[in-house]
């Protein structure tokens, strides 16, 4: 396999998501670290189990699916014509349903993380807005990058401005198909906190972790409630 044919291939895509998840944990360590070290050990192996499934699913679309394919199949689904919907190259009926069973696991668990760490059914609602108004865009410029990877490379791998061009419209076209797929991710997770809200809701179970910040606050009530306290 050639250097210009590693670079457009699925796995490749695969390193640019768990990059770009990387860099997203870096800038929200201390929630995902909140997250990781809740008090309730119920809620900490969700953590554990919502981060094994995810990287098995990135890991997974990766190796045996075309993460490429699956970021148009919403396309392919609202399409009128059957000759629309056809899905080219498509991996093992297997594969995908193991990809589609990952992303259930996946979207279950992290729905449980977003109803206690995150919001409740009102914000779980309004988040689908600008994952759907970001989706769009994404989705119409990841095509024209898609189509653009497919004609290959036209420069002189001997020419480092040709070199460095093509290098950076990769960067871009990975960053895009990312953010396509991640939008969609947060999409069907939005649609999926609802229920799943709910759910722990009747069962009791969600009981929204209390933040830190709002440890002094209700110290402070306590102490002002006490006998013989001073108002």
């Amino acid at each position: 396999m050639d250097i210009e044919a590693i670079l457009v291939s699925n796995e490749m895509l695969g390193v640019a998501m768990l990059t770009i998840l990387a860099i997203f944990a870096r800038f929200n360590r201390a929630f995902l670290r909140d997250v990781w070290r809740d008090q309730d050990r119920f809620w900490r192996i969700i953590a554990r189990l919502a981060l094994v499934s995810g990287l098995a699913l990135i890991v997974w679309g990766s190796v045996a699916d075309n993460w490429r394919s699956i970021a148009e199949y919403p396309y392919r689904y609202i399409q009128i014509w059957e000759s629309k919907r056809i899905e080219y190259n498509p991996p093992p009926d297997w594969a995908r349903d193991i990809t589609v069973t990952l992303l259930i696991v996946t979207l279950v668990l992290t729905a449980c993380l977003v109803a206690r760490h995150v919001g409740g059914y009102i914000m779980q609602a309004v988040l689908i807005f600008p994952a759907l108004a970001a989706w769009i865009p994404l989705f119409i410029v990841r095509q024209r990058l898609d189509f653009n990877l497919g004609l290959g490379f036209g420069g002189s791998w001997s020419s480092p401005v040709d070199v460095i061009g093509y290098l950076l419209f990769l960067v871009a076209a990975w960053v895009v198909d990312s953010l396509a797929l991640f939008a969609t991710f947060v999409i069907l997770l939005m649609l999926v906190a609802l229920p799943i809200t709910l759910l722990l809701d009747i069962t009791r179970l969600r009981r929204p972790r209390v933040k830190g910040e709002a440890t002094g606050y209700f110290q402070s009530m306590s102490d002002r409630s006490a006998p013989g306290s001073q108002p």
